[in-house]
């Protein structure tokens, strides 16, 4: 009795062995546990087309999830560095060319060289080499380009209508401009023929470069203000305001965006980015008047471009799955959903008529036109500190205080300071 209890205890042991090892084999598999990647944006307009992205990298990479994650512009930074500090940064987020030199010199991010070097997907000479350079210190790559971004005059299709006024075109200049927003200017109404604020990207610095003048020395090591074609420039735009009357004033401005009052229908004309397009799209008014065309030229034409790019946090837990993900960002097939999304214009050049066909109620080729002739953001390594310096001293001139020329040796010695001590 005791012997056949063995066999049969003998025997159920080597079952349920078997069993337990046959069930362990796929258990182990199908319950590793899942990498999730955070990846982190600033704009919930551009949500949707980062998510669909994220989906087509985890449908080709099991196993491998991504969340992302929107903090808007205003707290975006403030949570960076406070994330960089405690080394508890997403995996992976959108990088500012204001932001890159203080990232990579300070070892925040991961050196994404070799990745590019050896990555069958990424193509860098698919993107605008002054964007690819941006991203880069010493050589290395800190960033992958994600869009670019030129300025496009947007105008009001309804109220050139009714003046009997022709659209503008590639054939307009300063004069055109000028000429046109004083015809459209109804002082009376309160309507303004175009908007000035005081904005950089999308506002003065277009005009020193169709001037021929420039914001910084290509070395890096003084301001433009100290050229007469940088002065000429700047005060031709705040004359628009503060001589013509055919913009808002900047007191006026603090109260309502230039945005504000383009989508209220009481500015004709108005400088936005290419990443305002989705926002013009929405919004009801703009969507049935507005258009965009090319900006008026100067001297010569020029645009103001810039681009973000992705990075990953050089403290990162998933370090592979990150390079993985940063590496999907960057191919072509990962532009084009962005850009048939309707998220932004991809770096990627190739693909830049998916994001014109998602748009196609506006000439939005306008902007891809306008990359022939575009000048980089102007950037250094500490462009934050210097661009608010550059603020500050040029407020007097647009609350009509002071003339381009009066605050331009302030602007000039304060804004060298920052770019020396860059050096240092």
């Amino acid at each position: 009795m005791n012997k056949t209890i063995k066999r049969v205890i003998g025997g159920t042991t080597v079952l349920l062995s078997t069993l337990i090892l046959s069930a362990c084999g796929p258990a182990s598999s199908s319950n590793e546990q899942e990498v999730v990647l955070n990846y982190s944006i600033w704009d919930a307009i551009q949500e949707p087309g980062m998510k669909a992205i994220a989906t087509a990298f985890e449908e080709e990479n099991p196993g491998i999830k991504v969340k992302v994650e929107v903090t808007p512009w205003e707290q975006y930074w403030t949570k960076m560095e406070a994330a960089a500090s405690g080394k508890s940064l997403p995996d992976v987020f959108w990088m500012h060319s204001n932001e890159i030199s203080k990232y990579a010199d300070n070892d925040i991010l991961m050196d994404l060289t070799d990745t590019v070097d050896n990555s069958g997907l990424l193509e860098m000479d698919a993107f605008p080499e002054e964007l690819v350079e941006l991203y880069q210190s010493d050589d290395r790559y800190y960033g992958i380009p994600k869009d670019v971004d030129t300025i496009g005059l947007w105008y009001n299709k309804t109220m050139f209508d009714d003046a009997g006024i022709a659209y503008p075109d590639e054939t307009w200049d300063w004069d055109k401009l000028l000429e046109t927003a004083e015809a459209l200017t109804d002082k009376e109404a309160g309507v303004y023929g175009f908007a000035a604020p005081l904005n950089r990207q999308e506002g003065y610095h277009n005009f020193i470069y169709q001037n021929d003048g420039y914001v910084l020395s290509d070395d890096k090591t003084t301001s433009g203000f100290e050229s007469d074609k940088t002065v000429e420039a700047v005060q031709w735009y705040v004359d628009l305001s503060l001589k013509h009357h055919v913009s808002p004033t900047q007191k006026k401005f603090s109260e309502n965006s230039s945005l504000s009052y383009f989508q209220s229908g009481r500015v004709a004309m108005a400088y936005f980015g290419t990443w305002m397009t989705a926002e013009l799209a929405n919004n009801e008014y703009t969507a049935e008047h507005a258009d965009v065309t090319v900006l008026p030229k100067g001297e010569k034409q020029a645009t103001i471009f810039n681009g973000l790019a992705n990075s990953v946090s050089g403290t990162t837990k998933h370090p592979e799955e990150a390079k993985k993900f940063v590496e999907f960002l960057g191919s072509k097939e990962a532009q084009e959903i962005q850009a048939e999304n309707g998220s932004a214009l991809p770096a990627y050049t190739d693909a830049a008529d998916k994001f014109v066909e998602h748009f196609n109620q506006f000439n939005m080729q306008a902007y891809v036109d306008m990359l022939d002739y575009a000048v980089i953001k102007p950037y250094s390594k500490e462009t934050v500190r210097w661009e608010n310096e550059e603020n500050q001293a040029i407020m007097p001139v647009f609350n009509g205080e002071q003339t381009v020329k009066e605050a331009a040796p302030r602007i000039v010695k304060n804004v060298k300071q920052v770019l020396e001590m860059e050096k240092r």
